[in-house]
């Protein structure tokens, strides 16, 4: 190791449930992201970033990733909890933004915003076009 080398821990990923599955009906689908919702809290509560700690949230397209950013971002606003909460954009998403996008984008709890097309950041001036991002 050289002198003044940058010291990186190991990663560590975790997996949360699904708030909507496809087809499910918007009705039912609130009573899963409650779910959803309790199961990122305890998540949450459970990783306890402190501002020592580097702690990124990175997520993309499905409904999964509100219920987290939204938990993240309330620990953030009352000073709970730091993160960062990255955003990417479906690459399938062309022309409009996918419901998670555009709730995440409306919202404006995320930290960085990126879409992979230029049409798309043209549309929401607010995101960075990244490219092709995976």
């Amino acid at each position: 190791m050289q002198s003044g080398a940058l010291k990186v821990k190991a990663a560590q990923f975790m997996q949360i449930y699904r708030s909507r599955e496809v087809g499910q009906s918007y009705l039912t689908s609130v009573a899963t992201t409650l779910i959803v919702l309790a199961h990122a809290m305890r998540l949450m509560l459970r990783i306890r970033p402190t501002s020592s700690l580097f702690f990124q949230i990175l997520c993309n397209g499905p409904g999964t990733c509100v219920p987290l950013c939204l938990i993240a971002f309330f620990f953030k606003v009352v000073g709970i909890r730091w993160s960062s909460i990255f955003y990417v954009e479906s690459i399938a998403r062309v022309r409009r933004l996918t419901l998670s996008g555009l709730l995440l984008y409306k919202l404006q709890i995320v930290d960085q915003f990126f879409v992979q097309w230029p049409q798309l950041q043209q549309k929401y001036p607010r995101a960075q076009y990244v490219g092709c991002f995976m």
